[in-house]
């Protein structure tokens, strides 16, 4: 049984996984990776299964303390981690040898990092998963936010063959991302000159934003006077538009029904791209149709 020791946490590191699908007409939140893409590529470089536990580090990522010998990958960010010192390489399977420490460091490109650790981990799940739940009941709550002097249980596999995704296929998180949507529930109920700022002009991320949702600086045009909803179905990706015009898009641990019109609907392949925004980055929106 491989251990490895959590030496200190980063701004918020998590284990997460493909998140709770299937619950959310009882009101449970999806959850899971808000970088799918990223979680599943680190999985796939050590050969695990997609749906394994991975670290999710925000801006600033964990050290960890290897206390036999594993197969890790790195992915998403570009963080300042070392494996022993030494530049971790990232989008490529690394052996460790035991009493390694990895320490991710902080986020120089993207917002989020994911480790993967070959093997089967032993991790308390709720409805079939070990990623927490946003509402963080006691009971509920798996073992899942990461505190130091933590140890989590990996069950080895035998080493696969070394894999990696050359540079040119490794993805770039720019400042200024793009990102499809589609027209929401409520997309006519917005005035033309509403319609058109929200895709003419690019959105700040602010900081007061979080795995339930980002918030948006800029605001759309004569937004205060429309009503609002009776309760209505909402999901990761859904931009809502509350009374003062700043929209705020849904992500990975959203609520599952809300009250603010609904003016768009994010492509669910260009989730990662928000999912990789820091604060004071941008997007801009572009119609698919």
């Amino acid at each position: 049984m491989l251990k490895v020791e959590i030496i200190s946490t980063g701004l918020f590191d998590t284990l997460q996984d493909e998140g709770r699908p299937g619950y959310q007409s009882q009101g449970v939140p999806l959850g899971g990776a808000m970088d799918r893409q990223s979680a599943a590529l680190a999985n796939q470089l050590v050969g695990n299964p997609l749906g394994t536990p991975v670290v999710e580090s925000t801006l600033l990522g964990s050290k960890l303390y290897f206390h036999g010998p594993a197969q890790i990958a790195l992915t998403g960010a570009l963080a300042r981690s070392t494996l022993n010192g030494h530049p971790m390489p990232r989008y490529t399977t690394v052996n460790v040898s035991p009493e390694a420490i990895l320490n991710i460091g902080s986020m120089q490109q993207g917002c989020r990092t994911y480790l993967a650790i070959r093997g089967d981990w032993q991790v308390q799940k709720w409805l079939g998963s070990c990623s927490p739940p946003p509402y963080q009941s006691e009971v509920l709550t798996p073992d899942s936010q990461l505190q130091p002097g933590q140890l989590l249980k990996i069950q080895n596999a035998p080493n696969i063959e070394i894999r990696q995704f050359p540079p040119q296929d490794q993805p770039i998180f720019p400042k200024n991302g793009e990102v499809r949507v589609f027209p929401g529930p409520e997309w006519g109920a917005f005035s033309d000159s509403a319609r058109a700022q929200f895709l003419d002009q690019p959105f700040t991320l602010s900081k007061d934003s979080n795995r339930m949702g980002l918030r948006l600086k800029e605001q759309l045009p004569e937004t205060g006077h429309l009503p609002g909803l009776l309760s209505s179905a909402v999901l990761p990706g859904t931009v809502q538009v509350p009374p003062s015009g700043q929209p705020i898009i849904l992500m990975a641990d959203a609520q599952t029904t809300g009250g603010y019109l609904r003016i768009a609907q994010v492509a669910t392949n260009d989730l990662p791209i928000l999912a990789q925004c820091r604060p004071g980055d941008q997007v801009q929106f572009r119609l698919h149709v």
